[in-house]
């Protein structure tokens, strides 16, 4: 049996990004790319577009298949159509995006991971990437949560299967009827679903997906995943650099105890604490406005 796990990597229009992205892909010795180049929205983005395609045409230090799309399929639908197509054609893939930066190890890591778990049903994905406020107090090998993360991951063709049979707030509707309370692992997993469409948040409906099949998602102790594309030129994530952890190289592959498939207990608590951010009054935010006018002596 051929044991190769590929990389499905897509890209838009962030060429300096891209280019530090496969830099720690060469780092990590991919053996093989599936790259899915979206179409630009506008004809504003098209040189962009057109430089982040030139890099990947330049690649030639792996195997790599280029999939140019001729109009903007939007990072929902390009996402689920690129992981259907390689997942009908492989076992297992390992998922990344144009603005992520690995440390040495991370795929080998994810590529362990997706083999030691291919026959676990309950193992619906894994990823190399973590951050502090959700990982479990002492926490030194992987574990298991009902959150996944969509920071270089990997899934099985078996754990993908069906996701394109109903959207993400029909997922979520099974989940509740079923006496699923996605609203576990924070709110957005429950009041975000209604914007998957215009938003592409293809990555709820996954989550969803798999919480209604009863999954979980294997996470590192450690992070070794640097999400870069926190500007103006994200899709969905402009902001969010509080989330960002230092990364490590991968641990020794003797090193790492692969846990049962059995959730961590403080897993569901310290992701629904660090999601639900409580609301700051109206009269809060009059007076930081206020503060912030007065400081600058305007």
């Amino acid at each position: 049996m051929n044991d190769e796990i590929p990389v499905i990597l897509f890209a838009y229009r962030r060429r300096d990004l891209l280019r530090q992205c496969l830099a720690s892909l060469r780092l990590n010795n991919v053996p093989f790319i599936y790259a899915f180049s979206d179409g630009p929205a506008e004809p504003s983005v098209a040189a962009d577009v057109a430089d982040v395609r030139a890099l990947l045409h330049a690649v030639d230090w792996t195997r790599i298949d280029i999939r140019e799309a001729p109009v903007n399929l939007g990072v929902g639908p390009a996402i689920l159509e690129g992981i259907t197509e390689v997942l009908a054609r492989h076992e297992m893939a390992v998922i990344v995006e144009e603005d992520l930066e690995f440390r040495a190890g991370a795929y080998d890591f994810v590529c362990r991971a997706l083999r030691h778990y291919r026959n676990e049903p309950r193992a619906m994905g894994v990823t190399a990437w973590t951050q502090p406020r959700v990982t479990p107090a002492g926490v030194t090998q992987p574990y298991f949560s009902g959150r996944k993360s969509s920071l270089m991951w990997g899934t099985w063709r078996r754990a993908w299967d069906g996701m394109l049979d109903a959207t993400a707030l029909q997922r979520r509707d099974e989940c509740l009827a079923n006496g699923i309370d996605p609203a576990r692992y924070g709110d957005d997993l429950i009041e975000s679903v209604v914007h998957e469409e215009s938003r592409g948040f293809w990555d709820f409906r996954f989550n969803l997906h798999m919480l209604a099949r009863g999954g979980l998602f294997l996470f590192p102790a450690r992070t070794m995943v640097r999400h870069l594309g926190y500007d103006p030129r994200a899709t969905n994530t402009p902001h969010g650099e509080e989330w960002e952890g230092e990364p490590l190289d991968a641990p020794a592959p003797d090193s790492v105890i692969w846990p049962d498939v059995v959730e961590h207990p403080e897993s569901a608590a310290l992701w629904r604490r660090a999601l639900n951010i409580p609301r700051r009054t109206l009269w809060t935010r009059i007076r930081g406005r206020i503060a912030r006018l007065i400081g600058r002596g305007d």
